[in-house]
């Protein structure tokens, strides 16, 4: 009886210690802006504006990026299929306004290393999932 040895798909590639680097690099980078640009944005406008946040979604679970984020135990995993990364938790700001512009700055500067991701601000009456 011969044994045939069966092998199993796998979806994701190992990632090479390089881009664990430049990703891990892009994500500071991204972090850094996003404090700045809020800070910015409530010196310039205050916190008056309506109650609520904002978070950066990234749609594909299967990106490297959003594979580094897993491990690194960043972000959460969405209903809609989508992995979540709430930012500046635990700022003492109110306004979505400020949120929403911490996020617009942390998803421009991931541009820049071409990963893609989108913001989705909400009122606090209306918080999305």
């Amino acid at each position: 009886m011969s044994a045939k040895i069966l092998t199993f798909p796998t979806k994701q590639n190992t990632m090479s210690r390089r881009d664990v680097i430049s990703f891990s690099e892009a994500l500071d980078a991204a972090w850094d802006a996003s404090l700045e640009a809020t800070s910015v944005f409530v010196e310039e406008n205050g916190d008056y504006f309506s109650k609520g946040g904002a978070y950066v979604v990234f749609d594909d679970l299967n990106a490297p990026f959003v594979r580094l984020l897993k491990v690194k135990g960043v972000g959460e995993a969405m209903i809609s299929g989508g992995w979540k990364v709430s930012l500046l938790l635990g700022l003492p700001y109110k306004s979505s306004c400020a949120y929403e512009a911490g996020c617009n700055a942390f998803v421009e500067e991931l541009k820049l290393h071409n990963i893609l991701a989108r913001v989705v601000a909400y009122d606090d009456h209306d918080e999305a999932t």
